[in-house]
Formats: structure tokens, C-alpha cells, sequence
């Protein structure tokens, strides 16, 4: 699932730069051109998102499971985490993509499923039906930092 927004690169837009909409996530730049780019949605199988609970920090990956609209899958939320229904779930901030705090969604329902670490289902924020006007958002120092984890990645 793909967006394509009406802005590009003469607009200053560049891929892995963060999409969001009211105040919610809704995906990251993929491609661009002159005037237009591609936004890989939320609602890919392939876009996963560093989470978090907001409440208490835990964080973990969520990726869509591939058939409901409005909901995701948030993983390696250990079962020692105090975690009710309700609880809000944000951007963790450990990407160079999403800044901290970015409004995911709500903890919908939760089970252990691997014996170490609950599988959270989270009611999404965006109204993706009804999507029209998105922000973009830059990290003026996204390369730096990809450079740094480059360079460690090459130390290990």
C-alpha cells in the first residue's frame, strides 16, 4: 500500500522522511521526483515501526498484519510490562525517521503468545479512509546519524 503526495524534491522532500497526519503516523517517503513522491503506508507489509508504550516506555516493533485498516501488531513487549487496554502506543524515537512521541495508536487487545513476550493488537489513529492532508517531516540530522550506525555496524 502506497500514497502519492503531490510534492517532491523541488518542494524539498526526500526519501525516509516521516509522513504523518493530525498529529498520527501514516508512513515514510519512499521515492521522489521532481514534483511527487511515494509514501510506503503504515499499511504495507513491509514498513516496520520502533514503538512504544507510552506510559512505561517498553518498546518494540509493530508492523500492519495485513488485513484489518485499522489495526497493527506491536511485538517484543515483554509480559513483565504493565500494559492495560487503552494504553497509548507512540513512536519510540530510536530511528532516524520518526521523532519520539508520534501518536501510533491504542492498545485494542494483548495475549502471550511466545511465552516471553505479548503480542499487542493497536486500534490505529489514522483515519486512512478518509486520509487528504499530510505533513512531512525532516531530520536535519538523519545522515549523521546513519553514517554513525554505518560505522558501528562495521566495527562488530
Amino acid at each position: 500500500n502506497f500514497l502519492t503526495l503531490d510534492k517532491g524534491r523541488q518542494q524539498g522532500l526526500k526519501p525516509e522522511m516521516a509522513v504523518v497526519s493530525n498529529g498520527s503516523i501514516v508512513g515514510v517517503v519512499k521515492g521522489v521526483s521532481n514534483n511527487y513522491a511515494t509514501v510506503i503506508s503504515l499499511l504495507n507489509l513491509d514498513l516496520r515501526i520502533s514503538a512504544k508504550v507510552k506510559k512505561n516506555g517498553y518498546f518494540g516493533s509493530l508492523n500492519w498484519k495485513g488485513s484489518d485498516y485499522q489495526s497493527a501488531i506491536l511485538n517484543e513487549i515483554p509480559l513483565h510490562a504493565n500494559i492495560l487496554v487503552g494504553d497509548t502506543i507512540v513512536t519510540s524515537g530510536y530511528s532516524s525517521i520518526f521523532p519520539e512521541g508520534v501518536l501510533i495508536g491504542f492498545i485494542k487487545d494483548f495475549e502471550d503468545k511466545s511465552g516471553s513476550f505479548y503480542e499487542i493488537e493497536v486500534e490505529l489513529s489514522t483515519e486512512f479512509k478518509s486520509l487528504d492532508n499530510v505533513n512531512v517531516i525532516g531530520n536535519l540530522l538523519q545522515t549523521e546519524i546513519l553514517e554513525l550506525e554505518k560505522e558501528a555496524e562495521k566495527n562488530d
